[in-house]
C-alpha cells in the first residue's frame, strides 16, 4: 500500500532529525544528550519536551511531504495542520520561552541557591524530575515536572497513533490532505499542565544546594575526590563535595 510509503518517510525523517539532535549534543556538549542540557549543565525537562515535539511533528510534516513527492502527487504541500496542533506547538514553544525566562532570572538573582552540573558532578536523567534549586534541590521530585512529564509523553504516544491510523485510513498519500488534530479539551489539558509546570519553577525555594551551584561553577569550583584530591593540586581553589557522592 501507499501509505506505508508514507510511513517510512516519516521514521526516516524521524531517524534524520535525531541524529542530527544527537551529534549537535556530542558536538557542542560532549554528551549525546547534549541537545537536553541547559546553561545549568543540567538536563531539562523543558528542553525534552520542546525536542520530542519537534521531532514528532516536523518529522509527520517531512514524511507526508516525501511521499506525496514521491507518489507523483501535484503539490505535494498541498496539505493542512489543524488549529489544535498548532495550537499544542504555540503551548511548548511558549512554555520553553517562559522557562527559560524565568531560569535566566533566577539565575542572575540567586545563584548561590541554583544546583549546577559539571564534570565532578555528573549530569543524571533523573534531573528532569529533581528540584533544581534550594536546600533539597536533586534530593525529592518536583511534582509539577513529574505532571508535565508524563501528560506530554502520554499526549505524544496519543498522537503517532493517532497519526498511524489517519495515514493508514487515507489509503494513498494523495488522500491524505491533512495532518490529524488533537481534541479541544487535550489541548486545554496540556495548557493546563505547562501552566502548572510554569508556576511551580516561579517561587525561590530557600537555602543552597549541598553540592556544585551555579555561583560555584562560574568560578571554576572543582569537586572534592576521595582521598582529599584535588585540594593538594590546586591550593585555595574552590572546592565542592558532589552530591551524588554523598551517602
Amino acid at each position: 500500500m501507499q501509505t506505508n510509503l508514507v510511513h517510512f518517510t516519516w521514521i526516516v525523517s524521524a531517524v534524520l532529525i535525531i541524529l542530527l539532535a544527537v551529534a549537535l549534543g556530542r558536538l557542542i556538549r560532549h554528551d549525546w544528550l547534549g541537545i537536553l542540557v541547559d546553561s545549568r549543565g543540567r538536563y531539562s525537562l523543558t528542553q525534552l519536551q520542546i525536542a520530542v515535539w519537534t521531532i514528532v511533528i516536523l518529522s509527520l510534516i517531512s514524511g507526508v511531504f516525501w511521499a506525496r513527492i514521491l507518489t507523483g502527487t501535484a503539490g505535494a504541500l498541498d496539505f493542512t495542520m489543524p488549529d489544535e496542533l498548532l495550537l499544542v506547538m504555540g503551548i511548548s514553544i511558549g512554555s520553553t520561552a517562559a522557562a527559560i525566562a524565568v531560569k535566566a532570572g533566577k539565575d542572575a538573582a540567586r545563584p548561590a541557591a541554583i544546583a549546577a552540573s559539571d564534570a565532578g558532578e555528573p549530569r543524571r536523567l533523573s534531573q528532569i524530575f529533581l528540584v533544581e534549586e534550594g536546600e533539597f534541590a536533586d534530593q525529592i521530585v518536583d511534582v509539577t515536572k513529574f505532571q508535565s512529564f508524563w501528560i506530554t509523553g502520554i499526549l505524544v504516544v496519543a498522537y503517532v497513533a493517532l497519526a498511524v491510523s489517519a495515514i493508514g485510513a487515507a489509503g494513498t498519500p494523495a488522500a491524505l490532505t491533512a495532518l490529524p488534530g488533537f481534541s479541544g479539551t487535550f489541548v486545554t489539558l496540556l495548557g493546563i499542565s505547562h501552566a502548572g509546570y510554569l508556576a511551580g519553577k516561579i517561587p525561590d525555594r530557600p537555602g543552597t544546594p549541598k553540592g556544585l551551584s551555579l555561583q560555584m561553577m562560574r568560578h571554576g569550583a572543582v569537586a572534592i575526590l576521595p582521598g582529599g584530591g584535588p585540594t593538594a593540586i590546586c591550593p585555595g581553589a574552590v572546592t565542592y563535595q558532589p552530591r551524588t557522592t554523598r551517602p
